[in-house]
């Protein structure tokens, strides 16, 4: 009988040793790292929106409007309007006057550190080429798509009064529009998007990592963190998202049906596509101050090694039926960076599986718009820089 006691006493001393090992090993890298964050101090519903359905806060941006914990934090700052704030001054210093675009889009919008957007960019481009001052108001932030672009011209318009616009539209605004945020968008009696509801996945995802932190032990959170991640947030993504299409399926497809078999995605993304438009419309009075922007993605530039193909047009010619329908002016980079990478396009963007450009590819696009809006959107007589 001692000898079970004593056997019992030394297996939990040795869990006590290793779970106290682990403990500390857990905030060391909270505190050199983190390699995984186990603090989450920045995680609140700060983020939530019934207007713009996630916004970001002025500083800190702890997102998870996923449902599957891929937010990150990062020092960013926005004002109360959801504007980049940049210092500008340098683009802006010896300007008698100066000509603003607010600029729509998601990640690739909004961009990194703020001379490594495609905005700022733009309005270098414009300064050192040109001999113009822009004032730019980036608006773009991740996973913004145009059912979210509705409101948010709505509010940002009166208020901005911008010369001109640019609207960046990619390949996975057809998936988000329909997939993420076509249950949530409310409509007024008239059936205008009157805003986009607070996804219950991000909210679910929050709330669990808010009872995460709550642990006062990093190895209970660590364990608790996992299990929200892997079992739990899978089980509310299946939940809330059956029989739903799974994103880039539609721009891989090669078939030769593709307005039959995605018929009901193409429809929600034209329906926000036109009613964006007669926002952007009633504002401008002239199509040629509204500029349609669509990039591509690696696959786009990069064939397939299994079937030598790239990516269909299928989102690209969506959005530029949209935007020319309404006047607007489209322009689409993929022929411009698929001549200018060659046989290495892949050079242009971050590691493999992250979609993003890296620095030297959100230059390359950037100067490719800024070329395009130079020579068929902006007057060059508008703002002489002395």
């Amino acid at each position: 009988m001692m000898r079970w006691v004593r056997a019992l006493g030394r297996a939990a001393l040795l869990i006590i040793v290793w779970a106290a090992i682990f403990e500390v090993g857990l905030r060391a890298q909270q505190y050199f790292g983190p390699l995984y964050d186990l603090e989450l101090a920045n995680v609140d519903l700060s983020w939530e929106s019934n207007l713009l359905n996630h916004v970001p806060t002025p500083t800190n941006q702890q997102m998870c409007i996923y449902g599957d914990l891929t937010g990150f934090s990062y020092q960013r700052s926005f004002d109360a309007n959801g504007i980049r704030i940049i210092d500008d001054s340098e683009l802006l210093k010896g300007c008698s006057r100066s000509a603003s675009v607010l600029f729509f889009g998601d990640s690739f919008m909004e961009g990194y550190d703020e001379k490594n957007t495609l905005p700022y960019h733009v309005a270098k481009y414009f300064k050192t080429e040109r001999g113009l001052c822009l004032k730019t108001h980036n608006a773009g932030y991740t996973s913004y798509s145009p059912s979210i672009f509705v409101p948010q011209a709505k509010k940002l318009l009166p208020i901005i009064r911008p010369d001109y616009i640019v609207v960046d539209v990619d390949e996975t605004d057809l998936y988000d529009d329909f997939v993420r945020y076509r249950k949530l968008v409310v409509r007024d009696r008239l059936g205008r998007n009157v805003g986009v509801k607070a996804s219950p996945l991000g909210h679910e995802c929050s709330v669990g990592l808010l009872e995460v932190r709550d642990h006062a032990l990093y190895l209970t959170r660590f364990v608790a963190k996992l299990w929200l991640s892997f079992v739990h947030m899978p089980a509310m993504v299946k939940k809330y998202r059956r029989d739903e299409i799974p994103l880039f399926s539609y721009s891989r497809d090669q078939g030769t049906d593709l307005d039959r078999k995605y018929s009901k995605a193409r429809a929600v993304f034209r329906q926000n596509l036109q009613e964006l438009a007669e926002v952007l419309k009633d504002y401008t009075k002239d199509g040629k101050k509204v500029l349609c922007v669509f990039h591509p993605h690696l696959q786009h530039l990069k064939p397939d090694p299994a079937t030598g193909r790239v990516w269909n047009d299928f989102v690209s010619s969506t959005v530029r039926e949209a935007c020319t329908a309404n006047h607007f002016l489209f322009f689409d980079a993929t022929m411009t960076l698929k001549q200018q990478s060659g046989s290495r396009p892949e050079q242009l963007y971050w590691r493999e599986g992250d979609m993003h450009y890296n620095y030297e590819g959100l230059e390359a696009y950037s100067l490719a718009v800024a070329k395009f809006m130079a020579s068929d959107m902006i007057n060059p007589d508008i703002t002489p820089a002395p």
